[in-house]
C-alpha cells in the first residue's frame, strides 16, 4: 500500500470493508493482513518496489512454509506489475502469478466520489441474475531462476559432480521433484563407494541402481565403474591410486569364482587391530596345498614368507592355477593377469612418491598402454570371473550415464 492507497484506506476503511464481504459472502475465514508503505510516493519507479516486494515474498512463504503464493498482476501501476511478474520468475519457492479482469471486462478508472456500500451493492459479481464468473487466468510461466539453475545443475550431472548438482538446486529445492534429491544423494552415496546409503536412497525414489547385486561382485563392479569415471574425467591421479585394490579384489573373486579358492579362509590371517587388512600365511599355505606353497618358494628369490595380501602375492596362485593342468586353464587369463600386475607395478612407485599430476602421455611412457586399456583388461577379467551378469544386450558398464540420463529427464518433467 503506497502513501495514496493509505489514504484511501484511511478514509472508510474501503479494502478491508469489501475483502471481509465477499469472505462473508462466499463463507470463507481470511486473515487480511495491509503492508503500509506510506513513505512510498512514486508508484511509477520500478526499482522501489522489486526489493520491497520481494521482501513481502519471502516473509510470507518463511511464515507459511509449504504454503501456495497467488500474486495480483492485473491491479496497480505498470512498474508494479512488471515488478510482480519478474519476482513470481526468480524467487526461489513457488509463486503462481494471476491476471483478473473487471466485472465489466474493461477498465476500471474508479470514481471522485466513491462510496463504500453503493460500490458493494452495485458490484455486478453480486448480481443475482448475472451470477459470478471466475475472471481469474494463471499466467503460464516458468521459473526462470529454477530454469538456469536447472540447466546447470544437468552441466554438474553429466560431469558425475553430485554434490555441486544438489547444491546448485538447494536454493530452488522447491521446484525439484523429490524423487530427484533422492537420486542425487544416491549417486553421491555411490560415487563415495558408500553402496548401502546409495541403496537406500535410490529405493525412495523407486529406482533400481545396480546391475551387479550380490555382495563382493558387487562391490568389485561398482570400484572398477569408478575407476572408469576417474579415467574417463582425466582423474588419473585417483584412477593410478585405485589401480592396486582393485587388481587385488579382481584376483581374489576370480580365484574364488573359477579356481574354488577361499584365499582369505584358507590362506590368510587378519592383521590385528585391522580387521580388513589380511596376511598371507606360509603355514597355512603348506597346510592346504604343499604343492601351491612350492610354486610360491619358486617365484620368490629366496623362498616365500608371510606377506599382505595384495595382487603381487595372488599373482602366483593364479598363475598356478591357471596353467595347463590346473585348477582353471586358461592362458588368457593368465597372462591378463600378469600383464595387469606388471602395469600395476610400473605405474604405483612413481604415483605413491612423487606429489606431480599424472598426465596420459606419462602413464603410457610408463607402462606401455593407455588408461582406458587398463580398464578394458579389468572389465574383460570381471567378466570372465561373473560371466552371468552380461546375458542381456544391456551395457551394464553404462549404470552410470543411464543413471545419469534417468535423473535428468526427471528434472525436465
Amino acid at each position: 500500500m503506497t502513501k495514496r492507497v493509505c489514504e484511501l484506506a484511511d478514509q472508510n476503511d474501503r479494502y478491508r470493508v469489501h475483502a471481509m464481504e465477499l469472505c462473508k459472502k462466499e463463507s470463507y475465514d481470511c486473515e487480511i493482513i495491509e503492508l503500509r508503505y506510506e513513505e512510498i510516493d512514486n508508484p511509477q519507479q520500478f526499482d522501489i518496489f522489486y526489493p520491497v516486494f520481494e521482501k513481502e515474498l519471502i516473509d510470507i512463504h518463511n511464515a507459511n512454509p509449504g504454503c501456495e503464493i497467488l500474486i495480483n498482476l492485473s491491479s496497480g501501476t505498470p512498474q508494479m506489475k512488471s515488478a510482480c511478474h519478474l519476482l513470481a520468475l526468480t524467487t526461489p519457492f513457488p509463486v503462481i502469478p494471476i491476471q483478473v479482469t473487471t466485472p465489466n471486462e474493461s477498465e476500471n478508472y474508479g470514481s471522485a466520489n466513491y462510496d463504500l456500500e453503493t460500490s458493494w451493492k452495485n458490484n455486478l459479481d453480486n448480481d443475482p441474475e448475472l451470477g459470478t464468473n471466475n475472471r481469474t487466468q494463471l499466467v503460464e510461466s516458468d521459473n526462470l531462476r529454477y530454469l538456469f539453475l536447472r540447466e546447470a545443475a544437468i552441466s554438474n550431472i553429466n560431469a558425475f559432480n553430485y554434490s555441486s548438482a544438489l547444491a546448485i538446486l538447494a536454493s530452488v529445492a522447491e521446484f525439484v521433484p523429490e524423487d530427484v534429491i533422492h537420486l542425487l544423494m544416491a549417486a553421491q552415496h555411490r560415487k563415495n563407494m558408500d553402496l548401502r546409503e546409495a541403496k537406500k536412497r535410490s529405493r525412495l525414489a523407486n529406482y533400481d541402481l545396480f546391475p551387479v547385486k550380490s555382495g563382493d561382485a558387487q562391490e568389485l563392479f561398482e570400484y572398477l565403474l569408478l575407476l572408469d569415471l576417474q579415467q574417463n574425467s582425466g582423474q588419473l591421479m585417483d584412477f593410478v591410486r585405485g589401480i592396486s585394490p582393485a587388481l587385488s579384489r579382481l584376483f581374489e573373486c576370480f580365484l574364488r569364482e573359477k579356481c574354488q579358492r577361499q584365499v582369505k579362509l584358507d590362506y590368510c590371517v587378519n592383521k590385528r587391530h585391522e580387521p580388513d587388512h589380511y596376511w598371507l600365511k606360509r603355514d597355512k599355505l603348506a597346510e592346504k596345498d604343499p604343492s601351491l606353497l612350492c610354486y610360491y618358494d619358486l617365484r620368490f628369490p629366496n623362498g616365500f614368507r608371510d606377506s599382505d595380501l595384495s595382487c603381487s602375492t595372488l599373482l602366483p596362485m593364479i598363475e598356478f592355477d591357471c596353467r595347463p593342468g590346473g585348477r582353471f586353464p586358461n592362458e588368457k587369463v593368465l597372462l591378463k593377469a600378469q600383464y595387469m600386475r606388471s602395469v600395476e607395478e610400473k605405474i604405483r612407485n612413481p604415483a605413491a612418491h612423487n606429489i606431480v599430476a599424472v598426465k596420459e602421455k606419462q602413464f603410457m611412457q610408463l607402462v606401455g598402454i593407455s588408461s582406458a586399456s587398463l580398464v578394458k583388461d579389468m572389465q574383460w577379467m570381471f567378466k570372465i570371473t561373473y560371466p552371468q551378469y552380461f546375458n542381456t544386450l544391456e551395457n551394464v558398464w553404462n549404470s552410470y550415464n543411464r543413471m545419469n540420463e534417468y535423473i535428468i529427464s526427471r528434472l525436465k518433467a
